[in-house]
C-alpha cells in the first residue's frame, strides 16, 4: 500500500519549526486577552497556519476509504505492510486529551498540543511519527500521522511501571489514572496502559501512544506537588 497524499511543507521543514510559530502565535493571542487561549482560539490559529502554509490536503491517503485495521479513542489507524508502518487518522474534530488541565481549560488537546504531542514523541522516545497533513471533512478536520510499526506484546503493567520510575519519572494520579512527571523536562504523560507500551523482542520497552504534555508555571507546580505525595 502506498500513500496518496499532496506533498506538504511538513515534509520539507523540521516540525519543531512550525510548533515554534504555532506557539509564538498562540501566546500572542493569549496575551492579548490576558490569558491562555481555549480550543476554539488553537483551532482557529491552526487552521489559519495550515491555510498559509500548505497543509491542508485535497484528497487525504486511499486507505482512510478502506475499513481500520483497528480504532480507539483518539484515531483509526491502518497498517501498512509494505511501508512497514501504521497510518493514525485522528476522530473529526477531535485531537486527543490533555494530561493535567487547569479548571478553566478544556480537557481536549488542540491541534497545536497533538502536534506536540507527536514532536515530544519522537524527542523523548526515540520514536519516527511524520505528520502527513490535515483533512478537512463534513464532520470536523481531521490530523494524519505516519509512525513505524514496533514488533512485540503488550508490556506488563508492572513492566510499564519499572520503566517509568526507573528512569525517573514520578508518578501522580490525573482524572482517575496513573500518569507519570518527568520533573527534570516538565512533562507530564498518562494513557500508560499495555496497549500503548510494546514489549520488543530485545527485553525493551518502546512507547507507541501516549499522551505527553509539557507543563509549565502554577500547572507544573501543582503536578509536582502531587508526583511528590505518591
Amino acid at each position: 500500500m502506498s500513500l496518496h497524499v499532496e506533498p506538504t511543507n511538513f515534509e520539507r521543514f523540521p516540525l519543531q519549526a512550525h510548533l515554534e510559530e504555532l506557539r509564538r502565535r498562540r501566546e500572542a493571542v493569549g496575551n492579548l486577552q490576558g490569558g491562555s487561549t481555549y480550543f476554539e482560539e488553537d483551532l482557529q490559529i491552526f487552521t489559519r497556519y495550515a491555510g498559509e502554509k500548505g497543509f491542508h490536503l485535497q484528497l487525504g491517503p486511499r486507505e482512510l476509504t478502506q475499513l481500520p485495521s483497528d480504532e480507539g479513542n483518539e484515531h483509526q489507524v491502518w497498517f501498512l505492510e509494505k511501508r512497514g508502518t501504521f497510518l493514525k487518522a485522528t476522530w473529526p474534530g477531535f485531537f486527543g486529551l490533555k494530561v493535567v488541565h487547569r479548571t478553566d481549560e478544556d480537557s481536549r488537546a488542540s491541534p497545536i498540543d497533538y502536534l506536540e504531542r507527536w514532536q515530544l514523541h519522537n524527542e523523548f522516545f526515540g520514536d519516527d511519527v511524520r505528520f502527513l497533513g490535515a483533512l478537512s471533512t463534513d464532520k470536523g478536520l481531521r490530523l494524519i500521522i505516519e509512525q513505524p510499526a514496533i514488533s512485540g506484546i503488550p508490556a506488563t503493567e508492572q513492566q510499564i511501571r519499572t520503566f517509568f520510575t526507573g528512569n525517573g519519572w514520578r508518578p501522580f494520579v490525573a482524572d482517575g489514572e496513573t500518569a507519570f512527571l518527568d520533573s527534570l523536562n516538565h512533562l507530564a504523560i498518562s494513557d500508560t496502559h499495555r496497549g500503548n507500551i510494546i514489549l520488543m523482542d530485545d527485553g525493551l520497552l518502546a512507547p507507541i501512544d501516549l499522551r505527553v504534555q509539557r507543563l509549565s508555571g502554577a500547572l507544573f507546580d501543582i503536578v509536582a506537588n502531587l508526583a511528590a505525595k505518591s
